[in-house]
């Protein structure tokens, strides 16, 4: 079964007492895809860690990937660096691949192609072959239904 609700933060309640805020999982994964498709990706990458805290199995792996995906796109974009960003890549698709097709509600059937892309890329630039990503190279992410 697919988690539906994650622990989002804890927050005051009656008496001063904390209780923790129940947050749609999709909802998560709405924000960070946003700001992913900006080009916001290490807050991509916050967005998704406050809900993979919380997750279990099959859903923390695959968010987990995503999460691997927004840092790798950081480390091509801000930091300039691509043996990071080779190393992420590779480890996101690992565990992003083995999920079954549109996962979570993901649209993995382009993405995943994209990101493999992007990864060769990666590749050439790390042994010398490219100045750097091309950032038009690195896909959307889409939600289905959305």
């Amino acid at each position: 079964m697919l988690p539906v609700f994650y622990h989002d933060r804890l927050a005051p309640g009656v008496g001063g007492v904390e209780h923790v805020v129940m947050v749609p999982l999709a909802e998560s994964l709405a924000r960070g895809a946003d700001l992913f498709n900006r080009g916001l990706f290490w807050e991509a990458h916050e967005a998704w860690e406050e809900a993979w805290l919380e997750l279990e199995d099959e859903p923390k792996l695959f968010v987990q990937g995503l999460i691997q995906v927004a840092a790798g796109y950081h480390k091509a974009t801000v930091q300039n660096q691509p043996r990071g960003c080779v190393k992420l890549l590779t480890t996101a698709l690992e565990k992003l691949e083995p999920r079954p097709p549109d996962f979570l509600g993901v649209e993995t059937r382009r993405f995943l192609p994209a990101v493999r892309r992007t990864l060769t890329e990666a590749r050439r630039w790390l042994s010398g072959e490219l100045p750097s990503l091309d950032r038009s190279l690195i896909p959307r992410l889409e939600l289905l239904g959305r």
